[in-house]
């Protein structure tokens, strides 16, 4: 549990620090985008296909989405992106925020390195000039870094340099000959590092041991079950935005028009409907109503995610230039983001509850139009 919640926490932030839509800007969306070799390409691009790929010269930000991204020329500005796999190849002039499964650095970022995913491998030509924070299942630092490290992974592999100081929670973690560590190294495994390991460390070093989590299945079940609820929340996305679009809609309408409102009677409903389940439980004729209270009661708390998702994801889009998208790209992008804040350590459930109670008023809101609409008639 603790490697996919310190992969959310990253990627989290990477989401979150996604630059704002400028004026200079170019948004395309497609099956393959591409900057050939030789072409100069001025301003921000967004870019959402199935794969994105920058082999000339991009001067400014690069915002991509799509299953593989490869940057072969030069990303004058920051990289923002997010794939199934992300290879950097090509110069990058500021700093880099990536989230993926397979995450490749080979090359030169002159900021800060951000990174979340299944594997991220700096390699031995690669060099970054600011720090370094990750998290991962397995992280492999071969080249150089310039400005300390933070990482959280199940393994850390460290044969390259890291200048300054190193901050690590790992499950394991290998100083292998020819690696360095300028600064202190402060670090969590679950065995120390021998002798000869930690004089590779400049500085002083510290171990402390791992806190087991009893809840904790191991980090490859914890990063499957992730996935898992993601995928059946798209899925159960796909069939009620196919099934029930106007319901949604107006469910989506309700948050925006009535945020204040629907989040007070969210937790309003969120508190009395089990109460009153468990009052009407008591006597025989109500034991029936009760059951099934707590039954539909557990399916919206369920259900409360998606038009939170929706929404989200639409404002999200709207701020990268797609005002407009179509409800199923708006829900994806909002439960992706969702369940990311959700996984977050220690503060995860107070999304969790925020989006329940949002998701709940959302339903008392548009029930209760939708009546007051009927009585009209």
């Amino acid at each position: 549990m603790t490697r996919i919640t310190s992969t959310g926490l990253a990627m989290a932030i990477a989401f979150a620090a996604a630059p704002a839509p400028v004026e200079a800007q170019a948004v395309e969306a497609g099956d393959v985008l591409t900057i050939a070799s030789g072409e100069v390409r001025d301003g921000d691009l967004y870019a959402a296909g199935e794969a994105v790929r920058i082999d000339g010269r991009l001067n400014g930000d690069l915002v991509a989405g799509a299953r593989r991204i490869l940057v072969d020329g030069r990303v004058e500005g920051d990289v923002f992106a997010a794939a199934n796999t992300i290879d950097l190849r090509g110069p990058i002039g500021d700093s880099t925020r990536i989230a993926g499964q397979i995450l490749t650095v080979d090359t030169t970022i002159d900021g800060d390195l951000l990174a979340g995913g299944e594997e991220l491998h700096i390699t031995e030509s690669a060099s970054v000039a600011g720090g370094l924070t990750a998290a991962a299942s397995l992280v492999e630092i071969d080249g150089t870094v310039g400005r300390g490290a933070r990482v959280a992974a199940g393994e850390i592999i460290v044969r390259g340099t890291v200048n300054g100081n190193a901050n690590v929670i790992a499950d394991r973690l290998d100083l292998a000959p020819g690696a360095r560590i300028t600064g202190d190294l402060d670090y969590r495994a679950r065995t120390p590092l021998s002798p000869e390991a930690a004089a590779r460390v400049v500085g002083a070093v510290r171990y402390e041991e791992p806190i087991e989590d009893p809840d904790d299945g191991g980090g490859g079940f914890g990063i499957a079950f992730w996935f898992w609820q993601v995928l059946a929340a798209l899925l159960t996305g796909i069939v009620a935005v196919a099934a029930l679009r106007g319901v949604v809609e107006r469910l989506v309408a309700s948050i925006a028009e009535e945020t204040t409102l629907g989040a007070l009677l969210g937790f309003t409903a969120f508190l009395l409907i089990p109460v009153a389940a468990a009052i009407a439980m008591v006597t025989l004729i109500g034991l029936p109503i009760g059951v099934a209270a707590i039954l539909l009661f557990g399916l919206a708390l369920y259900a409360a995610k998606l038009p939170i998702a929706v929404w989200i994801g639409g404002r999200l889009l709207g701020l990268a230039g797609r005002s407009g998208a179509s409800p199923y790209a708006a829900m994806a992008v909002g439960i992706l983001l969702l369940y990311l804040l959700f996984a977050i350590p220690f503060v995860g459930w107070l999304f969790w509850l925020a989006a329940t109670w949002l998701g709940l008023g959302a339903m008392v809101v548009a029930g209760r139009r939708h009546l007051d609409s009927g009585a009209s008639a």
